[in-house]
């Protein structure tokens, strides 16, 4: 069993002769689902030695036209619900179940990435303990990481 995101149903359900299942998230003490929502910066770099031609890129990049391509192929779920509902087709007509995902979408229960100051050293501190309680070596290691995070704030 693993904890995952959207962007990896090709690759779970790619393997020869593994079962795949997908499975919502679960309820929450809110008594709904939640999910961050996980969407892409399409950017330009101040650097690039072409900023019009990036910048047509990143234009079409957003637009429905490629939005588009992307859902029919059922690569991810693009960010317009137009081309969203041509992912779930292709998912479909690859008989894999999404609503695990898109379950959130009908229910309104994503929200955005959390802003905060020492991000990456949170990031530094939460993974390794998450980790540890994923594989079951140290169901106490928040414990010990939330102290870590809250001394980041002092």
């Amino acid at each position: 069993m693993i904890t995952d995101g959207s962007w990896t149903i090709n690759q779970m359900f790619g393997g020869k002769n593994v079962e795949t299942a997908l499975a919502p998230t679960p309820t929450g003490p809110s008594g709904k689902r939640a999910s961050m929502y996980n969407g892409l910066a399409d950017s330009i770099w101040v650097g690039s030695d072409n900023k019009p031609a990036a910048a047509k890129w990143v234009e079409y990049l957003g637009s429905p036209d490629c939005q588009n391509i992307v859902g029919e192929k059922g690569v991810v779920f693009p960010a317009i619900p137009e081309s969203t509902a041509k992912a779930e087709a292709a998912f479909k007509a690859k008989d894999i179940d999404v609503s695990a995902f898109t379950v959130h979408i009908k229910d309104q229960t994503t929200f955005l990435f959390p802003i905060t100051d020492h991000a990456s050293q949170i990031e530094g501190i939460m993974h390794p303990a998450m980790d540890a309680v994923a594989n079951g070596k140290d169901p106490a290691s928040l414990t010990e990481a939330n102290t870590e995070v809250n001394a980041l704030f002092q």
